[in-house]
């Protein structure tokens, strides 16, 4: 894209009459990703939220093995400031606090899933079949409302 085109600073590209992007530039994209779920410990967080439903920090820092209080406290912070989970108040004596996904990171399911598979598939030193790539559970997985998808 040329520097002096319109839609050069204009992440989402050219447009159809409507106003729809036609394409998005891959590229700002993924690495905006990064902030949720090219971090270590993001998309393990999120995977657990999805599997579990809300949880306190106590339960989610047992859940994740290796994760140090600190770097726990530093990815909750940083998934609640990119809006994907929610910290609630439960109790204030003594101070208690359950982490829930939002709708934005409920809509992560899917991708969640995809790199779980794409993981067991792709293990280092593995010599996996395509099998591996088929997930062991399928979107709508972690829903806990009986599997309704909203």
């Amino acid at each position: 894209m040329r520097p002096d085109s319109p839609s050069s600073t204009d992440r989402t590209g050219p447009r159809t009459a409507g106003g729809t992007p036609v394409f998005t530039d891959a590229e700002a994209t993924l690495l905006d990703m990064q902030t949720v779920v090219g971090r270590k410990w993001q998309p393990v967080l999120v995977h657990h939220l999805l599997e579990a439903g809300p949880l306190g920090f106590s339960a989610l820092k047992e859940r994740v093995d290796g994760i140090s209080s600190k770097m726990l406290s530093e990815s909750l912070d940083d998934l609640e400031a990119a809006d994907i989970v929610t910290r609630d108040l439960v109790s204030e004596k003594p101070v208690r606090v359950e982490y829930d996904l939002t709708p934005a990171g409920e809509s992560l399911e899917g991708l969640i899933a995809e790199m779980v598979a794409w993981g067991s598939a792709h293990a280092p030193g593995d010599d996996a079949s395509a099998d591996a790539a088929t997930p062991d559970r399928t979107p709508g997985q972690y829903a806990t409302d009986g599997g309704a998808e909203g």
